[in-house]
């Protein structure tokens, strides 16, 4: 595959916009930036003057988290972020197409409507356990698709879709289009295929997050993870200055081994309450299923989820009915709260 064939011929016309110059030791006269600040917090921290255009210190920092080179890693804001820029880098509006496989992450087809992009949709086999039907996938013409999305571990179900799988999808499109495998949620599994993957194919790009195993949801940090030559391509279309100076400085402390070391500690917390709210849910007469999880939140079909939405909200707590997804009729998502809230959450289904 040429990767170059698959890019937008806008993208590759891009001129790159050059960010002013900073030179050490020299007075900034030419970005247009305010002398003074109207704070003292600001003033203490430089906010008056733009941060670096590119967030090269969060690159350094991700890439040395997920054992990288610079070069195969792209910092955008979230992974939703890194959905959009994809979608806009390859794909022509009025003419190409995404693939998903439902029920998946709403934002692949938020951004494919944005675009004017045509959204195919192959139905997980819910008789299988969700698996990916891979009679139907080798059955789809790869050229329909310019990029095909793979959540694993999965939202809203939360559960792993086989390598074996995974494999056979990026194999079938190898000459036709790029395989984009979703990890927002992989530090709560076994993350072994995305330190593999790129090895063994060409047509893979992989987003990662730090909102949830790092609890920053709120500094908005994804990583898109591919090739360097895809990356370059990625990189013509991310505006400068996208990264704030306060969340550079709360990814690089995140980051540190002091950071890395009490994620981990938070994710075995988190891992041990999930065991627990998931034998507890299934003890509740209202609650049907509980389905596996390989994230931070639990699915469940219960027997009406706008009832047992609404007794959780009266207890005080706010849970997600995905019954408007394919194949989720009466399903409801429930993010692993804290020790206490998730007993609190419990009590209050139990009255």
């Amino acid at each position: 595959m040429n990767i170059k064939d698959l890019v937008r011929p806008e993208v590759l016309n891009l001129k790159p916009y050059v960010p002013a110059k900073k030179v050490l030791d020299k007075v900034r006269l030419n970005a247009n930036e305010s002398p003074y600040s109207v704070t003292q917090s600001a003033s203490e921290s430089f906010l008056n003057l733009y941060p670096d255009a590119r967030p090269d210190q969060i690159r350094s920092a991700v890439s040395s988290y997920l054992d990288l080179p610079n070069e195969n890693v792209v910092i955008t804001r979230g992974s939703t972020e890194a959905i959009d820029v994809a979608i806009r880098t390859f794909c022509i509006p009025k003419k190409d197409g995404i693939l998903v496989f439902p029920p998946t992450f709403e934002m692949y087809k938020f951004y494919a409507d944005v675009q004017g992009i045509k959204m195919h949709t192959i139905l997980l086999d819910d008789q299988n356990g969700y698996a990916l039907d891979m009679k139907a996938i080798e059955m789809f013409d790869p050229n329909q698709s310019k990029l095909t999305f793979i959540c694993s571990p999965s939202n809203p179900l939360g559960h792993r879709l086989s390598n074996e799988s995974i494999y056979r999808v990026c194999d079938h499109f190898s000459k036709s289009g790029l395989i984009v495998l979703d990890g927002a949620y992989a530090e709560f599994d076994d993350d072994n295929i995305y330190e593999n993957i790129l090895s063994r194919f060409e047509n893979i790009i992989m987003l990662r997050t730090l909102s949830k195993a790092f609890g920053l949801a709120g500094v908005r940090c994804g990583a898109l993870i591919s090739s360097e030559e895809i990356c370059q391509y990625i990189e013509r279309v991310i505006p400068p200055y996208s990264f704030s100076t306060p969340a550079v400085n709360s990814v690089i402390e995140s980051l540190s081994d002091d950071g890395i070391k009490k994620s981990q500690r938070n994710i075995k917390v988190i891992l041990d309450d999930r065991k627990w709210l998931s034998q507890e849910l299934e003890s509740l007469s209202d609650v049907m299923e509980v389905y596996p999880s390989h994230t931070n939140f639990i699915l469940v079909r219960v027997s009406d989820a706008k009832e047992f939405c609404q007794k959780a909200k009266d207890s005080g707590f706010l849970l997600r009915d995905v019954s408007y997804q394919p194949l989720l009729n009466n399903c409801v998502r429930i993010t692993v709260g804290n020790t206490d809230q998730n007993q609190k959450l419990i009590n209050g289904l139990r009255a």
